[in-house]
C-alpha cells in the first residue's frame, strides 16, 4: 500500500496563498513535513487552474522538488498545465485524474500514452454510481480507453470514488465502494491498481469527530 500525502493543495488557504504569491516556504515547509511523516507520493492539487496553469504547476513542481525526492501526482483538470509539470518532474508522475466523460479522457489519457505515466481513473461519468456494478461498468470503460492507446493495467489506478459518509447516501457508497475493491481482482487480467481518497469519509464532519472517523 501507498500512502499520498494530499496536503499541496490551491483550496488550503496557506498553500493556496502561497502559490498565488510564489511564496516556495511554505509550500517546501508541508513537502518536507510529508517526506518526513512516510508518504510515498506528494499530490500536488492546483484544481482547474485556468489562469496561468502551465507556468504555475512548473513552479510549484520545481520548488517541492528542492525539497522532496519522492514520486509526484500531478491532480489539475487542466491538461496543458499537466503536461507542463510532466516535463519538469524527476521522475515519472501519477496522473490525477479522468472521469469516463469523452471529453476528460481526451485530454488525459493521450499524456499517460505519450509520456509512459500512471494514471488516475474516476468511476464516474456524469454522475458518481451508487452501486457497484454501475462502477466496475465504467472501470472496464476506462481501461479499455487506456488500453487502446497502449497504457497497460498494471499503469491505470483505479478510484472508486469515496464520499463524506455524513452525506445521505454516504455510507451506502462505502458499502459499494468496498464491493468495488473485491471485485476488481476478478474482472482484470493482468490487475489494476486501485486507489482511493480516505480523508473523504469525514469531510463536513465535525472537527471533534473527524480524527475518530
Amino acid at each position: 500500500m501507498k500512502a499520498i500525502a494530499e496536503n499541496i493543495n490551491v483550496m488550503s488557504k496557506s498553500i493556496g496563498g502561497a502559490m498565488k504569491e510564489k511564496q516556495a516556504g511554505p509550500i517546501q515547509k508541508l513537502a518536507k513535513e510529508c517526506t518526513e511523516a512516510g508518504a510515498d507520493l506528494l499530490d500536488i492539487n492546483l484544481g482547474p487552474a485556468r489562469k496561468g496553469g502551465p507556468e504555475l504547476m512548473e513552479w510549484v513542481v520545481n520548488t517541492v522538488q528542492e525539497v522532496s525526492d519522492l514520486q509526484l501526482c500531478l491532480d489539475t483538470s487542466n491538461h496543458e498545465a499537466m503536461e507542463a509539470g510532466i516535463n519538469v518532474c524527476n521522475k515519472k508522475p501519477l496522473l490525477n485524474s479522468f472521469s469516463a466523460q469523452p471529453d476528460k479522457m481526451e485530454n488525459i489519457l493521450p499524456l499517460a500514452a505519450k509520456y509512459e505515466c500512471e494514471v488516475v481513473g474516476l468511476t464516474m461519468s456524469t454522475h458518481i454510481p451508487i452501486d457497484a456494478d454501475e462502477r466496475i461498468a465504467i472501470a472496464c470503460e476506462i481501461v479499455a480507453a487506456a488500453n487502446e492507446l497502449g497504457v497497460p493495467n498494471e499503469r491505470i489506478w483505479i478510484d472508486p470514488i469515496i464520499l463524506p459518509i455524513g452525506v445521505e447516501v454516504g455510507q451506502a457508497h462505502a458499502v459499494a465502494v468496498q464491493e468495488v475493491l473485491r471485485m476488481l481482482p476478478e474482472v482484470f487480467d493482468p490487475q489494476v491498481q486501485t486507489t482511493c481518497g480516505l480523508s473523504n469519509t469525514s469531510n463536513g464532519a465535525p472537527d471533534e469527530l473527524r480524527s475518530a472517523i
